[in-house]
């Protein structure tokens, strides 16, 4: 009874997830008004538990492999939100050369190495979904096709709304199925 509530509040906050993830693109990427990061910030949020739901409905087809690329993408997660809280809350209260200084050197690495452990993550649990043979694997490779052009931002934001729009489906196709499993 416990688990099939789990995996019930772990598939409803994917598909929450999901819709956060497209409002917060269409915020960045297309109305371009700055305010998408609250939205993102809430699709992380959200996006843990699913993974977490989808990690522990396939634990043991996943293996060591499964584990690992759930660490991954848990941790990638983890950092976004923290840079999307940060961006809304803490960044506003400083001045544009406080800004700029932030952005230099250390403070870029860690954004450069926190998208890379995000992006990496997000691969890595797809590659675990298909493997594991438990979810869609058409569901699996959308989600991580549309993680694919995070990296380009600013510069192809169309581009970057379309992956998140596929990501989108993805994650809701496969909440949907654990919603499916779990009753």
């Amino acid at each position: 009874m416990f688990t099939a509530t789990l995996y019930s509040a772990c598939a409803i906050a994917g598909i929450f997830s999901s819709i956060f993830l497209v409002v917060g693109s269409v915020f960045n990427n297309l109305i371009k008004t700055g305010s998408g990061g609250k939205f993102n910030f809430f699709a992380a949020l959200f996006g843990l538990f699913a993974v977490l739901g989808i990690y522990l409905y396939q634990l043991e087809q996943a293996g060591i492999f499964g584990l690992i690329a759930f660490v991954l993408v848990f941790i990638g997660l983890v950092l976004i939100a923290s840079i999307d809280y940060n961006s809304i809350i803490l960044l506003p209260k400083f001045s544009i050369e406080e800004l700029a200084k932030m952005t230099e050197g250390t403070g870029m690495m860690i954004l450069m190495i926190s998208g890379v452990i995000f992006l990496l993550g997000e691969i890595l649990f797809g590659i675990s979904i298909i493997l594991a043979g438990v979810f869609s694997t058409v569901a699996a490779v959308l989600w991580m096709i549309g993680y694919l052009p995070t990296p380009l931002g600013g510069a192809h934001p169309k581009i970057v709304l379309l992956g998140s729009i596929l990501s989108a489906i993805g994650i809701t196709w496969l909440s949907l199925e654990l919603w499916s499993f779990s009753n």
